[in-house]
């Protein structure tokens, strides 16, 4: 694994660590910002890797899933989209009381990112 990529791998798994433990102290808001972040930094850890280019400066999920030239499966792209929105959303107030008090909403995106993290990750180790 080449350095640059180490940095973003080992942060997305911290974020993902971070996820579980805001998701289980009912801190809905984080548990979504990390959930979000993890999915982001790992899907850019392997754009290092295999694109051997460095990652474009977004935050958008489906932008850099189609910049790795992964195809997703069995993932609605809809709900990668919803994900990658929460990254702004919940930056504001106003946003974040709309969309992640209510467990089912924020649930959906953690499930989801939960998806995409292990699909990418599966794929670190099968290369």
């Amino acid at each position: 694994m080449k350095k640059e990529t180490k940095l973003w791998f080992d942060l997305a798994q911290e974020d993902y660590k971070n996820m579980s433990i805001m998701a289980k102290s009912k801190s809905n808001r984080a548990a979504v910002f990390f959930a979000q972040q993890s999915v982001e930094k790992l899907i850019k850890a392997y754009i290092v890797e295999y694109k051997n280019d460095a990652p474009r400066k977004t935050h958008r999920i489906e932008t850099l899933i189609k910049d790795a030239g992964l195809r997703v499966e069995n993932i609605s792209v809809k709900d990668i989209e919803e994900l990658s929105k929460s990254y702004t959303w919940v930056r504001y107030p106003d946003l974040s009381i709309r969309f992640y008090t209510k467990k089912e909403e924020v649930e959906k995106l953690l499930i989801t990112a939960k998806k995409v993290f292990l699909w990418v990750n599966k794929k670190f180790k099968n290369n």
